[in-house]
């Protein structure tokens, strides 16, 4: 008997989808096997709760970001790891700079999107597994919310580890992150709570992604305040030095290698 939902790359999934919407060719979701509809990137925490957003933001050039993003991009003049790549958007755009860019991603399919895309230098595999590579890099971008890919209070160190051991001196992480707790909806206040009743961090999402009948693995991402991000570095080899916040509940932090 099969399990469902299967487990799978379904946002690798999500993504060859985006991209077969965006050229109108390949398979993509359809009203009545005729009908082209939107691909919507779905996203389960695991309290239950369904959210939804267009996947085509994934495929956006600069011309569609936020003001917080176009600023971000402005501070990656160097060699960068795009850390959470997904099809490539930031890596793309600082090919077109000129700036040396490296696409790392988890997800196969995005990896795969990424390159189909256009990126010239892509890799498929954890911050973790990167390390072995030897590569090094003057910048570390975490756009598109991925500070959340921090994970959790036990995973910060970890992650930032990596980091700092593919770092050439002076190195800085341009991380875009959101404040959780300014929000007002009931739903997610009973999660915050329920997050800190069980010793987590209030921010602390476990969620997965859901394409069709697959499901990724549930994984740890993290929302949580500058404040709260640099407590997480006191134990790592990178200080904030900077916090971006004009457009909050968004913000940028600047991170360097002490």
């Amino acid at each position: 008997m099969v399990e469902h939902p299967r487990i799978g790359d379904a946002f690798g999934e999500t993504m060859r989808a985006a991209l077969a919407e965006q050229r109108g060719q390949g398979p993509r979701p359809t009203i009545g096997g005729r009908i082209p509809r939107s691909v919507i990137e779905i996203v389960e925490r695991d309290d239950g709760m369904i959210n939804g957003a267009p996947a085509a933001r994934y495929l956006s050039g600069p011309d569609q970001w936020q003001p917080f993003d176009l600023r971000a991009l402005e501070m990656l003049d160097a060699p960068t790891l795009d850390v959470g790549a997904g099809a490539g958007r930031l890596a793309l755009a600082l090919q077109d700079r000129g700036v040396p860019v490296t696409a790392l991603d988890v997800s196969p399919g995005a990896v795969e999107v990424a390159a189909a895309r256009g990126v010239r230098q892509t890799v498929c595999a954890t911050v973790a597994e990167h390390v072995a590579s030897g590569a090094r890099y003057d910048r570390f971008a975490l756009f598109g919310n991925n500070v959340g890919l921090l994970g959790s209070r036990e995973s910060a160190p970890g992650f930032l580890g990596a980091l700092a051991a593919m770092a050439r001196p002076g190195a800085r992480i341009i991380a875009q992150g959101t404040d959780p707790y300014g929000g007002t909806d009931e739903l997610h206040l009973a999660y915050h709570a329920r997050n800190r009743a069980a010793g987590r961090m209030g921010g602390e999402l476990r969620v997965r992604v859901r394409y069709r009948d697959l499901a990724t693995e549930w994984f740890d991402y993290l929302l949580c305040t500058p404040e709260e991000l640099a407590g997480l570095t006191r134990s790592t080899a990178w200080r904030l030095d900077d916090v971006d916040d004009a457009d909050a509940p968004f913000y940028v932090a600047t991170l360097t290698l002490a």
